[in-house]
């Protein structure tokens, strides 16, 4: 790779002269396409090596980046999902914690896998290279702006009229409402006897009248 890097250097070095101090190389393993930045007069001096060392850091960095970012959407996945134990009886605590631990190896198991498949099999781009035709149909994912996220979901709203978060919760503020209504005692009138007239002014006997099924 770095043979045929360092012919090109020195040919726009003839051509474009010193001033040109920085390049971008394109870089694909089939896959995944990235552009290395890189020293023009490093890479003259070192024979190329310079090259080699910048793709190692470029897609380095540019995995970590990604993984980090899928590993911080599934840490809050994970910090939603753990609240059901409490109705298993466990600790949310201790099950975050130890699933939490397993991500973390997950994710760095592929990342380390990632990067050497993409060291081990990727080249330098140019118009005849055997993954160009592969590299036109490739479109690479939206971005996501993660400046637009919440860190809790809880503080998401779902309403039916619309999505989620296009108003902000209603809290019950128990000191709006005012002091509660005082409550009157319940007042008992005389007891009637079931022999007495009763008291709808019928003069039959309670006990006739309206004191039958008492």
């Amino acid at each position: 790779m770095a043979k045929h890097a360092v012919p090109v250097f020195q040919n726009i070095r003839n051509k474009q002269g010193a001033h040109i101090q920085n390049v971008y190389v394109p870089f694909s393993d089939g896959k995944k396409g990235i552009q290395v930045h890189t020293s023009m007069q490093k890479n003259l001096d070192t024979g190329g090596k310079e090259l080699i060392n910048a793709l190692e850091r470029t897609i380095t960095l540019n995995m970590i980046d990604d993984s980090w970012k899928e590993h911080l959407r599934s840490m809050d996945d994970l910090k939603q999902s753990v609240q059901s134990a409490v109705y298993e009886q466990k600790d949310p605590l201790v099950i975050y914690k130890v699933e939490a631990f397993s991500l973390f190896k997950q994710m760095d198991t592929e990342l380390n896998k990632n990067i050497v498949s993409f060291l081990c099999h990727s080249s330098i781009v140019t118009e005849h290279h055997p993954y160009q035709p592969r590299l036109n149909q490739i479109k690479e994912p939206p971005k996501v702006d993660l400046s637009k996220l919440r860190q809790r979901k809880d503080e998401l709203v779902t309403t039916a009229s619309g999505p989620a978060g296009d108003h902000e919760p209603e809290y019950y503020d128990p000191s709006a409402a005012g002091p509660a209504p005082k409550q009157e005692p319940v007042k008992v009138g005389p007891k009637v006897g079931r022999n007495d007239p009763c008291p709808c002014g019928s003069g039959k006997k309670f006990k006739n009248c309206h004191g039958k099924d008492a």
